[in-house]
């Protein structure tokens, strides 16, 4: 309902002096609202011009937690299956191969073992990790030995060291692919395919036994 000037000024005469001031003073507080062109205008329009700033808002967090995110998974990090064992890697990796051996499989009760290469130069061991890992040495060809080390408590394999045949220490360590968060998989390769039990994906680079030049001289030295 709008009310014409004139008819508030005949209501303000009829009521008397004292009331028509006050009310007077409540329309003269409503005059100053810019272009409001009714007496009982809500202020509802004001509460939608705050949407755009709430959704840029929204726009601006999601972005930050993207970014976050993406630089957790830029760092590779040991850790197995009850985390016990947990450290950051800092040696580059070399290679990376999926092995379908006999061995491979027994080793990791599955389908094929996954080993990552690295330099054994810069791969360590934290002081206070080592006392978390247990060894098992088994032998292998031509006269060498390897040392496989696991977790004391839920006994998942975290890596293999092979000795040479004269006892020196090999300069690659074979580390688990399955413990290693932010490994990056692509460009891997398939050896001792000749036993494999599942069927290798088309396109990959694949070898019947050994590659004939291996990074780290073969990875269990079959």
């Amino acid at each position: 309902m709008k009310l014409s000037p004139q008819l508030i000024r005949t209501t303000f005469t009829s009521r008397g002096l004292a009331r028509p001031f006050v009310l007077l003073a409540h329309v003269n507080q409503r005059s100053i609202a810019p272009q409001t062109s009714s007496f009982f205008t809500l202020p509802s329009s004001r509460s939608h011009s705050h949407r755009p700033s709430s959704s840029s808002s929204s726009s601006s967090t999601t972005t930050t937690t993207h970014h976050s995110t993406h630089s957790i998974h830029a760092t590779m990090q040991i850790s197995c299956q009850c985390t016990s064992i947990s450290f950051p890697i800092t040696a580059p990796l070399l290679d990376l191969y999926h092995c379908h051996c006999l061995e491979c499989q027994k080793q990791s009760s599955s389908a094929f073992g996954t080993s990552a290469i690295f330099p054994s130069s810069s791969f360590t061991i934290p002081t206070e990790m080592q006392s978390k890992l247990s060894k098992w040495t088994r032998p292998t060809k031509e006269g060498r030995t390897m040392d496989c080390y696991f977790c004391r408590e839920c006994g998942c394999r975290i890596y293999h060291h092979i000795h040479e045949a004269d006892g020196t220490l090999r300069g690659t360590v074979s580390v688990k692919g399955g413990v290693i968060e932010g490994l990056e998989w692509k460009g891997s390769k398939h050896i001792y395919t000749r036993s494999a039990v599942v069927e290798i994906p088309e396109g990959v680079e694949r070898f019947e036994a050994a590659p004939g030049e291996m990074v780290g001289g073969g990875v269990e030295s079959k």
